[in-house]
């Protein structure tokens, strides 16, 4: 496929989200991005016309029309299954049935596809019923788009985050991820650039909003500034009362998070992670930072301080979901592909 020495331009990447969508673009040249471009288009994803996708790419400055799609939880469901070890096809096939068994719905209306995470026999599946899928995609192909592939947005995720992080020697590197957004929030584990643990959890960024606008006595808007502005320590009583507001919920998230990653010591075969990323739109607080660098007894830092997502982590930080739209602008380079071309590339850091 690509080496590491080489230029990688993706294609189109669309991050799909319960009320909004992002669009992005990235290269990938000697172990940086370049080039990043991000645009939102604040619309539930199942309104948006053709004309709003070709409006939106063109002011965005995105080039050509391969894309590939992410979805997240609330568009395609995610489930984590037991299933004993099988070829790929079995597996897809198996998780298929079932699926359609949990769902209530007939097999041949649902779009399947399944993939292990580890070695603790777990499997995430994902299904999307084809009418659904239809209305999504439909507007993209009118608009000119060619999509090539449609992923869960925590494989976008992954990819984003694990962009050095791609040999079988990296497969060591295992590393905890909190997938805070503004309306949904998962816990993971990557070994490498694999996803070897998934768990949706409870929790997203209006929810803290809730909370601070309901302790405080203000609107959401007023709950959303005094959240963003919390992390600065510039009005220390202000900063106290969204503590004060949010250190329940925090708690909470703490201590799923602190039981997912014991389930996965227990489950895996493999290292414990050593530090925790937070990502996604609504990501970072730092009254979460330190309640769950206390509970997970481990490191704990933002997406953005992974050196090459410094730069670009400035310009789009107010583009809810960029991680995602530019992890699945880079899909069509594979993790095994990437793993055996660098084992072979003069040296070349991943």
């Amino acid at each position: 496929m690509f080496g590491f020495t080489q230029t990688m331009k993706g294609c189109i990447g669309i991050a799909m989200h319960a009320t909004y969508a992002t669009i992005g673009q990235c290269g990938w040249k000697k172990g940086d991005l370049f080039n990043p471009r991000v645009s939102c288009i604040e619309n539930n994803p199942r309104n948006i016309t053709s004309q709003d996708w070709r409006t939106a790419i063109n002011e965005a400055g995105l080039t050509g029309s391969t894309c590939s799609v992410s979805l997240p939880p609330s568009i395609l469901q995610h489930h984590v299954l037991q299933l004993p070890d099988m070829v790929n096809k079995e597996l897809t096939e198996a998780v298929g049935w079932e699926l359609a068994d949990r769902l209530g719905c007939d097999r041949e209306l649902l779009q399947i596809d399944a993939r292990r995470l580890g070695n603790s026999g777990d499997v995430l599946g994902v299904s999307i019923d084809q009418s659904t899928l239809t209305s999504i995609l439909e507007p993209l192909y009118t608009a000119g788009l060619r999509p090539t592939m449609i992923e869960p947005s925590c494989y976008a995720l992954a990819r984003i985050l694990s962009m050095q992080h791609r040999r079988i020697a990296d497969r060591a590197s295992v590393r905890a991820i909190l997938d805070f957004s503004k309306d949904d929030s998962a816990m993971m584990v990557l070994a490498g650039d694999d996803t070897v643990f998934y768990k949706r959890l409870g929790y997203s960024g209006d929810s803290l909003i809730d909370a601070v606008s309901l302790h405080v006595g203000v609107t959401k808007d007023q709950a959303t500034r005094m959240l963003a502005a919390s992390d600065q320590e510039t009005d220390e009583a202000m900063s106290r009362a969204v503590r004060d507001a949010t250190r329940s919920l925090h708690e909470q998230i703490a201590r799923d998070a602190m039981k997912c990653l014991r389930h996965y010591g227990v489950t895996s075969r493999g290292p414990i992670p050593s530090e925790l990323v937070v990502t996604g739109s609504a990501g970072w607080n730092r009254n979460l930072s330190e309640i769950l660098e206390t509970a997970c007894n481990m490191t704990v830092f933002p997406d953005w301080e992974i050196e090459y997502l410094k730069d670009i982590a400035k310009t789009t930080s107010r583009c809810f979901g960029w991680q995602a739209a530019l992890g699945t602008s880079l899909s069509f380079c594979e993790g095994n592909d990437r793993r055996q071309q660098s084992d072979t590339t003069n040296g070349v850091a991943a």
